[in-house]
């Protein structure tokens, strides 16, 4: 194990984990998922290192918890950094792609032979939108696991006035420029400010990667051109629908793409108990599927 910085493209400092040997034939960079860490998940990132063969990158992105200060390199400052507001409820989408670059550039520069990225939950919309904003990454392929819509999530179980009134709400702060102060209290039960509300909850939102509940055409799923495995988690409690309907949206969406879709039967979210049948199926893939 190595503890070490990222620094991204833009400056950001990001903590990170290296599991295994840099050099490993496949390094895989995780990407974790809404306000979680460089610990999400790290339970089975452990069982996927195998020593010369398989490593694993993983690191806390700007997302990471609710509202976090970050640090940005600023060698005009006497410290040497800048402070940058960051967190869940304040991230902008779009950022993403200056974290994975850190990462992927990380990997590489250990001596990372094949980079693959694993995203989990809405790590999951940041890969795809990453490989669509950088069709030439040195990444070989992307992982998907448990790739939701936050819009379906949303709209599903909370009750159309409700949804409708902080939908507004959002787009009336947008309009007036208050797109970085938080939703006020009474129109959503979490955190958040009201750009990322928009952009995760909302069927116009960039983070509406996953269609399947909004309808729209999947633009920017279909502009990744890398190979892509969707393992989705059978009793997923984010899920709006059965996940059979999940999984056949998928394969057609994919169709014409390199792409393998999965079910992990009876589990969660989290993939808490599966953990070895999802080795297996991200084994077999490496092996079958690129």
């Amino acid at each position: 194990m190595d503890i070490f910085n990222i620094v991204t493209p833009k400056k950001l400092v990001l903590r990170s984990i290296f599991l295994g040997d840099k050099k490993a034939k496949n390094v895989f960079v995780f990407v974790h998922g809404l306000g979680g860490n460089l610990f999400s998940r790290i339970e089975f990132l452990e069982t996927l290192v195998d020593k010369k063969n398989t490593a694993v990158l993983t690191f806390s992105n700007r997302g990471n918890g609710t509202i976090n200060m970050l640090k940005k390199v600023n060698p005009r400052k006497s410290s040497g950094y800048d402070w940058f507001k960051a967190g869940m409820a304040h991230e902008v989408f779009s950022d993403c792609v200056d974290d994975i670059d850190g990462a992927v550039l990380s990997a590489q520069a250990a001596g990372a032979k094949n980079i693959y990225l694993i995203g989990h939950s809405t790590g999951c919309q940041k890969s795809i939108y990453y490989s669509s904003k950088r069709p030439k990454s040195p990444v070989k392929g992307i992982i998907l696991l448990a790739p939701m819509s936050d819009y379906a999530d949303a709209y599903a179980y909370n009750d159309r006035k409700s949804y409708n009134k902080a939908l507004n709400k959002a787009q009336q702060m947008l309009k007036n420029g208050q797109k970085h102060e938080l939703m006020p209290a009474g129109f959503w039960p979490t955190v958040i400010d009201a750009q990322r509300w928009f952009s995760l909850y909302s069927p116009q939102g960039k983070e509406e990667i996953f269609t399947y509940a909004s309808g729209r055409r999947p633009l920017v799923l279909l502009k990744n051109k890398k190979p892509v495995l969707v393992v989705l988690a059978e009793a997923d409690e984010y899920s709006d629908r059965p996940m059979s309907e999940i999984a056949s949206w998928f394969s057609q969406a994919l169709a014409e793409q390199s792409a393998q879709v999965k079910i992990i039967k009876k589990a969660p979210h989290s993939f808490v108990g599966q953990f070895k049948g999802l080795k297996k199926v991200i084994s077999d893939w490496l092996e079958t599927g690129k």
